[in-house]
């Protein structure tokens, strides 16, 4: 994540758990040091019964670190390594 690579907080993970077939996100693990950023929007994707593609759908502000859920829920589609930095 851009925003990351410029304060230096490039250690951390995410874990996104996804029901099969509807792809809803049923829970979202993070370990970063910036995680209170944007952990408020994954508890809202659980509680509104959001679904992947809900996610990859919502615009994003870049850069943050908040886009990481985005990237997450692309990840369940395509390689992200091999996505340009701003997708």
């Amino acid at each position: 994540v851009v925003k990351a690579q410029i304060i230096d907080a490039e250690d951390g993970l995410i874990k996104m758990v996804v029901e099969k077939g509807s792809k809803r996100i049923m829970g979202v693990h993070v370990m970063a040091e910036n995680a209170a950023e944007f952990i408020g929007e994954a508890a809202l994707a659980i509680k509104h019964r959001m679904t992947i593609d809900d996610i990859i759908d919502t615009v994003h502000v870049f850069p943050t670190v908040a886009e990481s859920l985005r990237i997450v829920a692309l990840a369940f589609y395509k390689d992200v390594e091999k996505l340009s930095c701003c997708v």
